[in-house]
């Protein structure tokens, strides 16, 4: 067959079509909003309106990170939180115990509702420095709860004061965030001081009999739902 009897190949034409503006809308929600509406549902912010704390999951308790500032100064230790949940009760004890053994065990906070409703709000907790004053504020829906625990009665001596004495302290909840379980511990603030003091990571081991007994003294608050 000779060149000139050779066909050209056919020419292969590409048709480009404008996208539909509504095609570009949608694709942008599936990627895009449709992610970010679910983000802001789960931790209740914007643009669904409630009486929920903003940031916080339901039925979950927040830890705030507490920057460096004033508070530092004026606080041994401190810890600001936030929760949303449905209960009917929320309460805050403080034990003290000396040599294992339980001195003291009170109530420095408490709200109740009956029957069930939302708890939505604040608990702040702190230890000043200068005059060792165990302070606790629940604050819920425009109902609050507050004491003032003066800690010198139980042997406790600010950090400045009393810097010869082993301390530990936790005052953190893991991962800043946790879920709120019924009718169980939720350790707030534990400091040790004195004697042989060791600080676990779970606190149960701190609250272990064996523990607590080779420290001389242990100051404990922690929240209870229900």
């Amino acid at each position: 067959m000779t060149a000139k009897n050779q066909k050209a190949p056919d020419t292969v034409k590409t048709l480009i079509r404008p996208r539909n503006p509504l095609q570009i809308f949608f694709a942008f929600l599936l990627v895009i909003g449709l992610p970010t509406m679910l983000y802001c549902y789960y931790y209740n912010y914007s643009p669904f309106p409630s009486k929920k704390v903003a940031g916080v999951p339901n039925n979950h308790l927040v830890q705030l990170k507490n920057p460096m500032d004033l508070s530092s100064l004026l606080l041994d230790f401190g810890s600001q939180l936030k929760f949303n949940t449905v209960a009917e009760s929320m309460t805050v004890y403080f034990d003290y115990y000396q040599k294992g053994e339980i001195k003291e065990h009170k109530i420095v906070a408490s709200l109740t509702t009956e029957p069930r409703s939302d708890y939505n709000g604040y608990l702040n907790i702190g230890i000043t420095k200068s005059d060792s004053l165990l302070f606790v504020d629940l604050f819920s829906n425009g109902s609050s709860s507050n004491t003032m625990t003066d800690l010198s009665k139980f042997h406790y001596t600010s950090l400045g004061e009393d810097s010869l004495s082993p301390t530990g302290a936790s005052t953190s909840i893991p991962n800043n965030e946790l879920n709120i379980e019924k009718k169980q511990e939720i350790p707030l603030l534990y400091i040790a001081k004195g004697g042989d003091v060791k600080l676990y990571a779970e606190m149960k081991n701190n609250l272990s009999e064996e523990n607590l007994k080779s420290v001389e003294n242990v100051y404990y608050v922690y929240l209870i739902v229900e």
